[in-house]
């Protein structure tokens, strides 16, 4: 599970969730072939144990409070009840830990970036190899991985569709935080950006903090959101 110290707490909070070692994860998608297939994608790995799934929001808060999976994956389209995005919120006011990893079929846009603001740590595409899926499920649960994000904002800012209105007016971020976020909205890992940077991982790990708080950021996928909003990213 995370090896991250800021998750000491969450892992002995969902010990149950278990018996094993192995990753719980909540499938959520009204469609039931797809909840198959990413349960038999998931259960080819000795490390992901895949609970039932459920197919609408509502259940998907329910199942999540009943089970605290380490990981769900959401479909943010589901004709009943509410939708994904609605469930995230409910989730993550109820259970502010919990990670959530959006599964969509279409190029990310607005959709993806409510669900980003609304608590979700990253989104993949549902065509993605199996391999893909099993490895972005294991770099959620052990937080937040910049990696993830690849592609995410160059494709909601392609997509022209607007986008909510920042919470707070504008701030003045510093030439190299300029780059940091820049470099986050690229998608690239702490190390990577270390390296470009001829810096240490921990000061790029700083400087992202710094970013989270002045543009009112919870999450490295929020910052992303946040940096299209404030006009810092454009392609």
């Amino acid at each position: 599970m995370s090896t991250d110290t800021g998750s000491a707490s969450r892992s002995t909070s969902r010990a149950a969730a278990s018996p094993d070692d192995r990753l719980s994860v909540l499938i959520v998608d009204d469609d039931r072939w797809t909840t198959r297939a990413i349960s038999l994608a998931l259960s080819a790995d000795p490390d992901l144990a895949p609970l039932a799934p459920v197919h609408s929001g509502d259940d998907a808060v329910a199942e999540y409070t009943r089970h605290r999976p380490d990981v769900v994956l959401m479909d943010l389209n589901m004709p009943h009840g509410i939708g994904g995005i609605e469930a995230i919120v409910e989730i993550r006011a109820l259970h502010e830990d919990a990670r959530v990893l959006v599964l969509t079929t279409i190029s990310p846009g607005p959709g993806i970036a409510r669900a980003l603001e609304a608590g979700a740590s990253a989104a993949l595409n549902k065509t993605a190899a199996d391999s893909a899926l099993r490895a972005a499920v294991k770099a959620v649960a052990k937080g937040e991985s910049p990696g993830l994000l690849r592609g995410l904002a160059q494709n909601i800012v392609v997509s022209g569709e607007r986008l909510p209105d920042a919470p707070a007016r504008s701030p003045a971020l510093s030439p190299r935080e300029q780059e940091v976020l820049g470099l986050i909205c690229q998608g690239l890992g702490y190390e990577e950006m270390a390296t470009t940077l001829r810096v240490q991982p921990w000061t790029v790990k700083t400087h992202a903090k710094s970013l989270r708080e002045k543009l009112h950021a919870d999450s490295l996928a929020q910052l992303v959101v946040r940096a299209i909003q404030y006009r810092f990213y454009s392609v």
